[in-house]
């Protein structure tokens, strides 16, 4: 392995893996020494030198504080002179705290004891991994970004013995010296023992623990040129890691950060063969390029490996795995553990407060119902990675939450576990409003927030600063995330016709919000070597899609509501929600997708969400969409075991590839015999897809039973179709509530056409066919 820095040297070495890395030597900067302002355990200000009484037993504080907070950062050590009484207890000692920004305590315990009488010259180091730092009650290590504006900094004595005397503090003094030098990288290591196609690859490494923030990429720019076994190269980012952990008990989860940061870079072979890695890292003391740092074989690909997932080339309307075969995705909404609004709306339910790992749960129960695709939100409460400073874990913009990070590594393990594709939301529309769930007042880019800049949440959209700050969240998330297949893409804004101050819901008409979206799509793009799929989502319904948007080419689908606002206590009404937003979509030749539905934006009725599920379902399967509509209220599913309105789902869809350009929406006629009763066939509507030689269809009522109510029953029915090639076909009825087909037979085309009898059934059916033999038409006389 070779290593180069600007200093042009190049060193080679061997070690436990085989390869490490040198640097040349830093032309250290002399230290400089200074003086820390003294305050008493009241707060008061103190002059050095400064004496003052001390009782014991007990202890007895000094307050330290530098003239710049950003000292405590290029600190080294800290010296302490201090007089000790005369006759002062023999077990008497010192200690020297930092309380950081987190309320992590850390402190350094003097060795020995200190000594009566004369003056005591004590030494403590100050610099990112010095030892003897202790952390009672957490186990943070003592690094660079810990002594970044600490709560508070001090000196205290204490002995365990009865005594009352003075002793003098002469000085405190802080040595800083500024970093120097090109970045050594060091400690490299491969994570994954054995490494396969579409699998996790994992490296680990250090770099100088210097950076008060690692997430700005003009302050540490670290990552890897990676060549693959067919020669292509594909540049991936490293990201900045602090490992964490998760207490379980009766009173919480909550997860706390554990040992040193480091460096980690994650990526995905994607053939089978040898991948040569070279890393490199910049900042303003120098560029280090660590040539052929790593060597791995990605075995071939496990046989149920996941794969990446794309617009279709057959049928640009639906997705499939870069292998070609068809996704479709059937799934519901799982935006964070809970939504705060279900005790107002149901309050029925006791429930407890549940954190990320209720994606356990959901996870499994949707595996086990045949689901393959949730939404995941990285919000404020719940994953996310930037707010406001002083909400726990959070420190403004471009400082990230490191908490939260882990908690999504642990997310998105449980949807690969379960095989579970996540729709990753990266911003939402509240964050950046003021009047649709506002959340402006908190955004760290708002200038009322510290650190924050902005005037009015719409110049998040186009002020310079605000969308470097986007570009490199969008970095660092895809740096820590994008090697999965499991993230299915990334959506930039939810419901963002809902962000700014007007309360038009046409936001994402704006030039500049537009323009926002190409430019963080493109970005998106530029730096992800596999590909995931792009988009931006927007509220309320089709009739709110901005053609602008839909036809953009950085967005590869077209995602949105389809909330029934308009009729709140039709639940029947989302089936034309479902048609509607198909045929939107049909103009831009892109999927289309319902990712929130379920009542209006604020629910309905139990009764009435449960109908809504149902009808969405299987109506959505049977219009040219990308997939199942995504119900939004993931607590009511989990909450009334509504998983079990997939698996019927799943069965009707089982074989079928709706990949064929040919097929549309056509009119489905509903008609009734004689022995039907009056008006039979007005009682049931019906919505169809077909090519030339397949179809696939829902019946259902004009109106579902509700409580107490007997379902309306169909018989004597017949349903017509157009347009098919002349043969003969075979033709499966499937009941709804648990996808069973209850009539299979076979059907002959007359004149293009198909009548097909309906058997009996209640409340609704749907129904499958394909060609079996095409037949030639009749000449004609």
């Amino acid at each position: 392995m070779k290593r180069k820095t600007m200093c042009g040297r190049v060193s080679k070495r061997t070690f436990f893996w085989g390869l490490t890395l040198l640097a040349c030597s830093l032309c250290c900067r002399a230290a400089e020494s200074v003086p820390l302002t003294l305050s008493g355990s009241d707060g008061s200000a103190l002059n050095l030198p400064c004496e003052q009484t001390v009782t014991f037993p007990g202890e007895h504080n000094f307050s330290l504080s530098t003239a710049s907070p950003t000292q405590w950062l290029s600190s080294v050590a800290l010296r302490i002179s201090l007089v000790w009484p005369e006759g002062a207890p023999p077990y008497s000692g010192a200690l020297v705290w930092l309380k950081d920004r987190d309320d992590f305590w850390h402190q350094h315990v003097v060795a020995g004891h200190l000594k009566p009488g004369v003056t005591n010259e004590l030494t403590i180091p100050f610099q990112p991994g010095a030892e003897g730092w202790q952390t009672p009650g957490h186990s943070v290590g003592w690094h660079h970004r810990v002594r970044l504006n600490p709560q508070s900094v001090g000196f205290r004595v204490f002995a365990d013995a009865a005594f009352t005397g003075t002793c003098t503090l002469i000085s405190a003094i802080l040595d800083v010296q500024p970093p120097a030098g090109a970045p050594q990288i060091t400690k490299v290591r491969p994570l994954s023992r054995t490494p396969r196609a579409y699998a996790l690859f994992e490296a680990g490494f250090t770099l100088p623990d210097r950076y008060a923030n690692p997430f700005d990429p003009t302050e540490i720019d670290a990552g890897a040129q990676i060549v693959t076994p067919s020669g292509v190269t594909n540049t991936i980012h490293a990201f900045y890691y602090l490992s964490h952990y998760r207490l379980e008990d009766e009173v919480g989860q909550p997860v706390e950060p554990d040992g040193l940061p480091e460096w980690r870079l994650r990526y995905c072979p994607r053939e089978p063969g040898a991948y040569t890695v070279t890393l490199y890292a910049r900042d303003a003391f120098g560029h280090t390029v660590a040539t052929n740092a790593l060597h791995f074989n990605a075995a071939p690909a496990a046989a149920d490996a996941l794969r990446f997932v794309r617009v279709s080339h057959t049928d640009r309307r639906y997705f499939e795995f870069d292998d070609g075969t068809l996704f479709y995705p059937i799934g519901h909404n799982t935006r964070s553990a809970t939504d705060a609004r279900m005790d107002d709306k149901f309050p029925w339910v006791l429930r407890k407060e549940e954190g990320p790992t209720a994606y356990r749960r959901y996870f499994k129960r949707m595996q086990e119902s045949g689901e393959n695709m949730a939404e995941v939100w990285m919000s404020a409460w719940s994953l996310g990675l930037e707010w406001t400073e002083g909400i726990s874990g959070y420190h403004g913009a471009n400082d990230y939450h490191m908490g939260n990070a882990w908690e999504l590594d642990r997310v998105l393990d449980l949807a690969m576990h379960h095989r579970i594709y996540i729709n990753l939301v990266l911003n939402y529309h509240g964050r950046i409003s003021t009047w649709s769930d506002p959340e402006w007042h908190l955004h760290p880019y708002n200038k009322v927030t510290p650190g924050g800049w902005l005037e009015a949440p719409l110049e998040f959209f186009n002020d310079a600063r605000a969308i470097e700050m986007q570009r490199r969240f969008c970095r660092y998330t895809h740096a820590r995330w994008g090697w999965s297949p499991i993230v299915f893409g990334y959506e930039l804004c939810s419901e963002i016709n809902l962000t700014g101050h007007e309360t038009h819901h046409k936001t994402h008409f704006e030039p500049t919000v537009v323009e926002w979206c190409r430019v963080l799509g493109a970005y998106m793009k530029s730096i992800d070597a596999y590909g995931h799929l792009v988009s931006v989502h927007v509220s309320n319904d089709y009739r709110l899609l901005n053609p602008v948007l839909c036809e953009m080419a950085e967005m590869d689908f077209n995602p949105l509501d389809a909330y029934n606002n308009r009729h709140p206590d039709t639940p029947e009404y989302i089936v034309d929600l479902v048609v509607g937003t198909a045929k939107a979509g049909a103009p831009y030749n892109k999927p289309i997708l319902i990712t929130e539905f379920g009542g209006s934006a604020m629910a309905t009725g139990l009764e009435n969400l449960m109908i809504e599920q149902h009808a969405a379902i299987w109506s959505g399967a049977c219009v040219p969409m990308a997939g199942i509509p995504m119900f939004w209220w993931w607590q009511v599913i989990d909450e009334n075991n509504l998983y079990t309105r997939y698996p019927p789902i799943c069965a009707f869809m089982e074989g079928v590839d709706p990949r064929n350009p040919a097929s549309q929406m056509i009119d489905a006629t509903l008609s009734a015999d004689a022995k039907a009763e009056k008006n039979a066939a007005a009682r049931f509507k019906a919505v169809c897809t077909a090519s030339p030689d397949t179809a696939r269809g829902y019946i259902y009522p004009v109106r579902f039973a509700r409580e107490g109510e007997e379902p309306p029953k169909g018989e004597h029915l017949t349903v017509s179709l157009d347009g098919f090639t002349p043969g003969l076909y075979r033709v499966e009825f499937y009941e709804t509530e648990k996808g069973q087909v209850v009539r299979r037979f076979d059907v002959r085309s007359k004149d293009k056409q198909l009548a097909i009898p309906i058997p009996a059934f209640r409340s609704d059916c749907a129904f499958k066919l394909h060609l079996l033999t095409s037949l030639a038409p009749k000449p004609s006389k």
